[in-house]
């Protein structure tokens, strides 16, 4: 099929609810003298609607008799066509036969081709996943297959004028274009609208002759607290052509003058309080020495009210997004398992700030459906906090967002242990790797201790208490914070050659790094901290001081971070 198979879980779902829920659809088709592809379209939904009620309401807006005799050709006992006296745009021509539907209303572009299940899939989308999702968009590919909606977005620091459809022109196949979400736009070239939407939204504002209206029209549904959904295993093919740049007529923008008339004080000129106040939210995925970091810097922002909450799990906390989504202030995310609550929170207002512990998906690579998950919830609506400038320089190419900020994350240490004991603590190594240590430990009458990882305060004070003369760690570390910890308990740290923390880790001064390909670099770091006391001396002494001074920088430049986001939300 085009655009690749249909998510299978979701149209077995969806196909299941749909034998006992079904509704019937009255499915808009707005014509301007493009009775071929009306055609087309037609027969598209005949064929894939073959168990659904449903009618197709043609409405034209060439207003030439010629073109309306044609489509008249098409009429049956389920596809009538509507004529006018004068052309009104796609907006009003759109509802018109809006106003004509009894119950729930698809828009449907003439250009469009529908594929196997695509309906199903959609009014299940409105009705089984949130009982406060209004509108439905679906997974629009052109016919080569590339993608040519899968979402809409605000370009607010590229070319906050415009809006924008994720991944157009990348295959339809991209892994994170098939996760399901909520969306801030919709697409008025197909869109599932229920009627309960309907009938407190009404149509599209008609003032908008060409471009912007199904965003408005989304916008104005997350203020009534109607929820915008895109939903990527309802696909359908779309002729708009590939090649329409992006120069715009007078029409066009009007529109996007109309537009921004309407939002601009929400998207444009926003601005927050100097001591607005700060609500964060962890999740699963924030670990107990993330979150006493996170709190440790957001309470030191004086003047500002902090909150803290917590979610069980990934899936969004309706309780928690009704509390916070009426303080207008800053919302923060500690981890990705907390994104789609704080979205969601700051959907009609408010300031998403997300502090990155690194770039997530890495922390998964055993799980791409995962991977994909984590990625769609860097949304460009936060503004993020990166932890290092290699996820600083990682997230655009991830996701085209940027991160505005970035603050190294650390604790302060304590004070520095005069004297170490005989212990090498060797962290995340595989058996031969602790092997490998262990004869070289030996050689100079140390023992090994061996962790899996530091997960905790307590593992911490663990490696603390012991006292050890080195460090070695093998866990790819996806910011500073454990690594500086580690750092400043008074031992050398080794670790492998890596980009992530190449900006605080730095070799030679305080730590030594080896090369994961050739071990006896390894072996040589170990032997010169064992064996050189002044090798031990200068790194450890080091890595104490860059440990405290990252921690002493860590609030302050944080708080200089909210003040930029307050300040614009461009």
């Amino acid at each position: 099929m085009i655009g690749g198979p249909a998510d299978e879980t979701t149209l077995v779902a969806a196909r299941a609810w749909f034998r006992h829920n079904a509704r019937p659809v009255t499915i808009v088709i707005p014509s301007y003298n493009d009775v071929d592809l009306i055609r087309e379209a037609v027969a598209s939904v005949e064929r894939t609607c073959e168990h659904a009620e449903w009618e197709i309401v043609i409405v034209d807006d060439y207003i030439d008799v010629e073109v309306v005799a044609q489509l008249r050709q098409l009429e049956n006992s389920r596809v009538r066509v509507i004529e006018k006296s004068e052309r009104r745009g796609f907006s009003g021509t759109v509802n018109v036969g809006m106003s004509e539907a009894p119950g729930d209303i698809i828009l449907l572009n003439s250009d469009i081709v529908a594929q196997p299940g695509w309906l199903e899939i959609l009014q299940y989308s409105a009705y089984a996943i949130d009982a406060r999702i209004g509108l439905v968009s679906p997974r629009l590919v052109y016919p080569d297959g590339r993608l040519q909606y899968a979402g809409h977005y605000h370009a607010r620091q590229h070319a906050p004028q415009w809006w924008s459809h994720f991944h157009t022109g990348a295959p339809a196949t991209r892994p994170v274009a098939n996760v399901a979400g909520y969306n801030r736009g919709a697409s008025g070239a197909c869109l599932y609208v229920t009627r309960e939407a309907f009938d407190r939204l009404g149509g599209l504002d008609d003032e908008f002759w060409l471009g912007f209206e199904d965003v408005d029209y989304a916008m104005r549904a997350w203020k009534l607290g109607i929820r915008s959904y895109y939903q990527p295993a309802a696909l359908l093919v779309h002729h708009e052509s590939a090649s329409r740049g992006y120069s715009q007529g007078h029409r066009e923008l009007a529109s996007m003058r109309r537009f921004w008339a309407r939002w601009e004080d929400q998207l444009l000129t926003r601005r927050l309080p100097e001591d607005a106040p700060l609500d964060i939210v962890f999740g699963p995925a924030s670990g107990s020495l993330w979150e006493a970091y996170v709190r440790r810097i957001c309470d030191a922002q004086a003047g500002r009210a902090v909150s803290y909450h917590r979610v069980s799990d990934a899936a969004r906390d309706e309780e928690l997004i009704q509390r916070l989504s009426d303080g207008g202030g800053i919302v923060i995310a500690a981890d990705w398992t907390a994104s789609e609550t704080v979205w969601l929170s700051t959907a009609g207002g408010g300031l998403p700030v997300y502090v990155l512990p690194g770039v997530e998906s890495a922390f998964h690579p055993e799980d791409p459906a995962l991977q994909a998950r984590i990625v769609a919830g860097y949304r460009p609506d936060f503004d993020y906090v990166a932890p290092n400038p290699w996820v600083q320089r990682q997230l655009p190419i991830d996701t085209a967002w940027e991160a505005r900020a970035r603050v190294a994350p650390a604790l302060p240490p304590r004070e520095l242990p005069a004297e170490s004991e005989r212990v090498v603590v060797v962290i995340g190594a595989t058996a031969s790797q602790r092997e490998r240590i262990r004869a070289t430990a030996r050689e100079f009458a140390h023992v090994v201790m061996p962790l899996d990882d530091i997960d905790s305060q307590a593992d911490l004070d663990s490696v603390i208490g012991r006292r050890p003369r080195v460090i070695v760690d093998f866990v790819a570390r996806g910011n500073s914070l454990v690594a500086l910890a580690l750092m400043s308990c008074g031992a050398v740290y080794v670790l492998p050659h890596e980009p992530v923390l190449g900006h605080e880790v730095l070799d030679g001064y305080n730590a030594l790094r080896f090369d994961p390909g050739a071990l006896e670099t390894l072996d040589r770091s170990l032997a010169d901290s064992l064996a050189i006391d002044s090798v031990w001396s200068e790194v450890r002494s080091n890595g104490h001081a860059t440990a405290r001074r990252i921690a002493e920088l860590a609030p302050a430049e944080f708080g200089r971070a909210l003040a930029t986001f307050s300040a614009s939300a461009t």
